[in-house]
């Protein structure tokens, strides 16, 4: 380590005293020291960590657009799911003489739409159980 800075009047360290500057100039050795005993890594383990990090930024690079993309096909299949609700809404006869008579259970068209809509919600549950990671 050089000391070309150590005879400057303007060095905040010169206005230190004698045991403060004697505890900076261990500090400094005791340093120094450790750079030199300091274990340099072999080059197998330097590359075995560098191809492990390269590795590790390729994945998530490539998991960014499929971040993207499921977080579109989430906002997709919550807007089917909610136009399929309001052709359901449509469809459905009041609700008090529906309720009442039962009517609406006989109509085929209104259980197609309760199944698809049953199904569009239930299919992305189905997925992220079947093939989560944990």
């Amino acid at each position: 380590m050089t000391d070309w800075k150590m005879n400057d009047p303007n060095d905040p360290l010169e206005q230190l005293s004698a045991d403060e500057q004697a505890a900076i100039a261990a500090l400094r050795a005791d340093y120094e020291r450790l750079c030199d005993e300091a274990p340099v890594p072999t080059p197998g383990l330097v590359w075995w960590r560098a191809s492990i990090r390269a590795r590790a930024e390729a994945a998530e690079t490539v998991e960014k657009p499929l971040t993207l993309a499921h977080g579109i096909a989430g906002a997709c299949i919550a807007g089917v799911a909610c136009a399929l609700a309001g052709l359901v809404w449509r469809l459905m006869p009041a609700a008090p003489e529906s309720i009442a008579s039962l009517g609406a259970l006989s109509n085929p068209l209104l259980i197609a739409a309760l199944v698809a809509a049953i199904c569009v919600v239930m299919a992305p549950l189905a997925l992220i159980l079947a093939f989560g990671r944990e």
